[in-house]
């Protein structure tokens, strides 16, 4: 409840002007963000630690900025102070929660002699699509695509798909497939090796305690009539 406060707070709506945008980003992620005003306004943005792009201007209405976040994971600032022609000012503020995000990476291969242009390339996460791109390859070329994943994930098995529709498999990916699953796990160990791993362990633990208890003793210090 506290959080949603913050945010709200972070999120200013009302008045002549307006900043609108994500609430969060992964950390070195460049997103945009809307300014608004009643009429026109001159402006100057920044984000401590990240830049903006363009940091001053004119806005006639609606404009776009391009914001790079800082690559420090936490709660940044983006500041934008508008200015209007009868020099009154206000100044409005959007907090961005940073996070270091699950990069996913796939190579792509053009194995023709023409060119690609607009292949789709999904990326699909615990049977979900979490992102769609088009990817324009050249003939011969290799090309990695990559997925920043800025959402939490559960604890345990996830896994992760990369899949091309790629006509007659002109371009593939690195493994010669149009489709490549890839499992992993978050904040514990793969539980089918661990498994394998313990009844190993019992098997072997079983063997030498049999072994031992079945080993013939030596009658050392007794006559030998009576071994």
């Amino acid at each position: 409840m506290l959080m949603a406060a913050t945010l709200m707070v972070a999120v200013p709506v009302s008045g002549g002007t307006s900043v609108e945008g994500p609430v969060k980003a992964g950390t070195g992620d460049t997103v945009t963000f809307t300014l608004k005003v009643d009429g026109t306004a001159s402006y100057t943005a920044e984000i401590p630690g990240g830049s903006v792009d363009p940091d001053f201007g004119i806005v006639d209405e609606e404009a776009e900025i391009n914001v790079t976040v800082p690559n420090t994971p936490g709660r940044h600032w983006l500041k934008v102070n508008f200015t209007f022609d009868d020099g009154s000012e206000e100044v409005r503020e959007w907090m961005i929660n940073v996070v270091e995000p699950y990069v996913f990476t796939a190579t792509l291969v053009n194995n023709g002699d023409i060119a690609v242009t607009g292949l789709p390339v999904k990326f699909i996460l615990n049977g979900e699509t979490v992102h769609e791109s088009n990817v324009d390859i050249a003939p011969g070329e290799t090309k990695t695509v990559e997925y920043r994943h800025i959402e939490g994930l559960s604890s345990g098995r996830n896994s992760i798909t990369v899949a091309l529709d790629s006509e007659n498999e002109l371009v593939t990916l690195s493994t010669g497939t149009t489709s490549m699953t890839t499992v992993f796990y978050i904040d514990q160990a793969d539980y089918s090796l661990s498994h394998w791993i313990m009844g190993l362990t019992l098997v072997i633990m079983t063997f030498g305690l049999v072994w031992v208890y079945r080993k013939p003793r030596k009658n050392y210090g007794r006559p030998k009539g009576r071994r």
